[in-house]
Formats: structure tokens, C-alpha cells, sequence
């Protein structure tokens, strides 16, 4: 069978092979279709904040990075000729520990990818010798934070903010905090006439539609798994492992496509939890064995998804996906109902002509024979 890697890796090492399978993604249709879509909405999305979606383990990084370094090819040659030019501002909503996400720990990050200087010397240290402080440091400190944040991507002229991991800025506590994290976000992408992608889990389905003014200015795009109650998202989740199993780095090449459901069931269908299973396989097994010549199914228990993980997986996207069909059905029915859309007009129905003359009989069919 044609392999699907420079036969010459074979002979190179293992490091190499191992990063040249660790770099190989899979072009597949929900991939494919989500980046389109992204794509498109980005173009008229000035102004916006574009909210991506979809169990974990998707491919949403993936997704990340390819419109990263699509903005970085479009503006090659411009950047070549303005040095001070970064078209993209591509950072990760780190988690804090106490739960709750972190405004200025977010800032710093996001100068430090613009490039600034004296990041330090614009946070607010603790008083420690008597001097006069504010009551609050931290606020005062979030403020300078964010002023140099919008000084430096007016100075960088970027023009799109991509933030991955964003579900963890829906950790806040109140409905108001939620509130306040999304208008934060609503006004750097309006201040700038610039849009900024949210990508995270089905958590960020809590950012829709908080208000009417969000909505207005939000739209989504939803990354879906391979879902096995559909024959073509089958057939697409099989191509899938047809393509790892012809790209791995081996004199023979394994069979997976015989053992799709063992893959589909500890995945629940996302490309991005098989890639890194099928990664981190194929590491241990060169790394520990330098002769192999293929791999067997037995090689990947030891770094498969277990069933409570791959349970736990299934019920947070069922969740995820019952929101996204259910809660919309429900208000499609109540928006009808309240617009009265559900509703025959009773004005635009024919009106029956009931102007008769006294004594005349009202239309009807005469009897005709004899009842028996």
C-alpha cells in the first residue's frame, strides 16, 4: 500500500520520526466545514465577538492555529516592510487557581505577546513601608493593564484577537460577573472595529445571548463531533483513522479501520482526543523500541481514553449538543407564540357574505328521492 509520509523518514531518527507524526493533522469535513464557516463570519465581523464551540478534544486547537497562520501568510509581506506590525493576537485563557478567571494575569499575557516592555513596572506593588495606597491595587492595576493593552494593539495594528481555552473566562460566580466579562470583551472588539474569537468548550455557551446588546453583536459557530447515529459523520470518522493509520512513521502499516468502533467509543467521535491517543502511542512504542515495525491494537490500551473518561466525555457533550437543539426548538415555539407567528391572521381570512334580505333562506342543498 502507498504510505502517507516521505519514504527517506524511515531511515532517519527516532526523534524525527516521532516529531514528523506529532506535526501531521488531518484535513476532515467537520474540521474543514467549522473553518469555513469561521472564516466567513470573520469577514463581516467587525465589531463582533465570534464564540466557537464544541466538546473537548474537537480539534479546536487545531482550528486555532490554522486561522493563526492564515492571518500570518496574509500579512507576510506587509509585516516584512513594517517591523512593528503583528496582525494577530493569538493567546490562551489560562485557568487560575481559586477557580475564578484572572483580568490582569490575561492583560500581561497579552502584552507580552504584542511584544511590550516594563510589563512589571505597570502593575501596582503592595505597599510594604507606609506610603499612601489605593484601597484597591488590584482594580487600579487591571485599568493600567488594559490601557496598555489597547495602546498596544492600536500601536501593532492587529487586526483580530483569537483567545483559546476561553470557556475558563465564564468563571466568575454571579450572572453580573458574566455580564461584565463579556461587555470587557464586547468593547476592546467595538473600541477597535476589530473581532475577537472565543474558542472553548460548550461552557461558552453561557457568553449567548446574555442581553440583547450582545446578542446583536455575537455569532457562533458550532465544532462538532463525528456522531454515530449518522452514517456520512461514520464513514468520515473512518477515513479519518484510514489517514493516521497511512501516516505513521512503520515498515508496516497498522490496521485501525478494522477496530473503528474500539477508536470511535473511548473518543465519542473527536479527531483531537484520537490524534493525541494515536500520538502518544506511537512515542512510547519507538521510544521504547527502536525496531518496531508496526502497531497492534494492544499497544494502544495502555494509552486509551478509559471508559469513565470516555463516559464522563459523552455525557458533558450531550449536554453541550441537547442546549444547542432543545433550548433553541423551545424558544423558536415561544418567540412564535409571543410574535404570534403561529397564528392564522384573522384579518386576512375571507369574510363569508351574510348580507340577505328578510325572509331569504340561506344557502344549502336540497334534498333529492325519498327516504325509505
Amino acid at each position: 500500500m502507498d504510505k502517507n509520509f516521505p519514504k527517506e523518514i524511515l531511515f532517519q531518527s527516532v526523534d524525527d520520526r516521532i516529531n514528523y507524526f506529532k506535526k501531521k493533522s488531518v484535513a476532515h469535513p467537520t474540521l474543514v466545514n467549522s473553518y469555513n464557516d469561521l472564516m466567513d463570519k470573520i469577514e463581516v465581523a467587525d465589531k463582533k465577538v465570534l464564540l466557537v464551540y464544541g466538546p473537548s478534544g474537537v480539534g479546536k486547537s487545531t482550528l486555532f492555529k490554522k486561522v493563526r497562520n492564515e492571518y500570518l501568510r496574509r500579512y507576510d509581506e506587509e509585516m516584512k516592510k513594517d517591523l512593528g506590525l503583528i496582525p494577530i493576537l493569538a493567546v490562551e485563557a489560562f485557568a487560575n487557581e481559586d477557580g475564578k478567571f484572572d483580568w490582569i494575569n490575561f492583560y500581561s499575557e497579552s502584552l507580552d505577546e504584542l511584544g511590550d516592555i516594563l510589563i512589571d513596572q505597570k502593575r501596582l506593588p503592595l505597599n510594604e513601608i507606609g506610603v499612601e495606597v489605593p484601597n484597591n491595587p488590584n482594580e487600579k492595576t487591571k485599568r493600567k493593564l488594559r490601557k496598555a493593552l489597547e495602546n498596544a494593539i492600536r500601536c501593532r495594528k492587529v487586526k483580530i484577537i483569537l483567545i483559546d481555552e476561553a470557556q475558563h473566562m465564564t468563571k466568575v460566580g454571579t450572572s453580573k460577573g458574566l455580564r461584565n466579562h463579556m461587555d470587557a470583551i464586547k468593547s476592546l472588539a467595538s473600541k477597535f472595529g476589530i473581532p475577537i474569537i472565543l474558542f472553548g468548550t460548550y461552557e461558552l455557551q453561557s457568553f449567548r445571548n446574555i442581553n440583547g446588546q450582545l446578542g446583536r453583536r455575537t455569532n457562533d459557530i458550532h465544532f462538532p463531533r463525528y456522531n454515530s447515529q449518522k452514517k456520512e459523520d461514520m464513514d468520515a470518522f473512518k477515513n479519518v483513522l484510514w489517514v493516521f493509520q497511512k501516516a505513521f512513521p512503520l515498515h508496516q502499516e497498522p490496521n485501525l479501520t478494522d477496530e473503528w468502533k474500539y477508536f470511535y467509543k473511548h473518543t465519542i467521535g473527536c479527531v483531537g482526543t484520537l490524534r493525541d491517543w494515536l500520538y502518544d502511542t506511537y512515542h512510547y512504542k519507538m521510544k521504547s523500541d527502536e525496531g518496531t515495525k508496526t502497531l497492534t491494537i494492544s499497544d494502544f490500551i495502555k494509552f486509551e481514553p478509559t471508559i469513565d473518561q470516555a463516559y464522563t466525555m459523552a455525557l458533558e457533550i450531550t449536554t453541550g449538543e441537547n442546549n444547542l437543539t432543545e433550548k433553541r426548538d423551545e424558544k423558536e415555539r415561544k418567540l412564535d407564540a409571543w410574535l404570534k407567528l403561529d397564528q392564522e391572521d384573522e384579518e386576512e381570512k375571507p369574510k363569508k357574505n351574510t348580507n340577505r334580505k328578510p325572509g331569504e333562506r340561506k344557502p344549502k342543498r336540497d334534498k333529492t328521492g325519498t327516504d325509505f
